[in-house]
């Protein structure tokens, strides 16, 4: 499948994520991945608070874990969204001809 998303101007990105998070799978998707990104932010956050107190070394595997684990949530949650977006974005051209 193509990403027609990345070659569309920024006004028409605009539209289409409107037109997307209109729908009911849109709110849906919306949510869960609003709620992957902040467990990504309360990743980093945590992970700099065991860096900050760093007392042995587990303290510090386990704040490099987490900040891995908050950068495949963070990464993740913008590339399922970009996806999502793509296949409504598909799915429509080919539903108008």
């Amino acid at each position: 499948m193509k990403l027609k998303y990345y070659t569309l101007t920024k006004e028409e990105k605009q539209k289409i994520k409107k037109e997307f998070y209109q729908t009911t799978f849109g709110k849906e998707i919306n949510l869960r991945l609003n709620r992957v990104f902040i467990i990504s932010i309360l990743c980093f956050a945590y992970s700099i608070f065991l860096f900050i107190k760093y007392e042995n070394i587990w303290e510090l595997i386990s704040a490099i874990a987490l900040v891995l684990a908050g950068l495949i949530f963070l990464i993740g949650s913008f590339k399922v969204r970009i996806d999502k977006i793509n296949h409504y974005l598909v799915t429509k051209k080919r539903d108008k001809k």
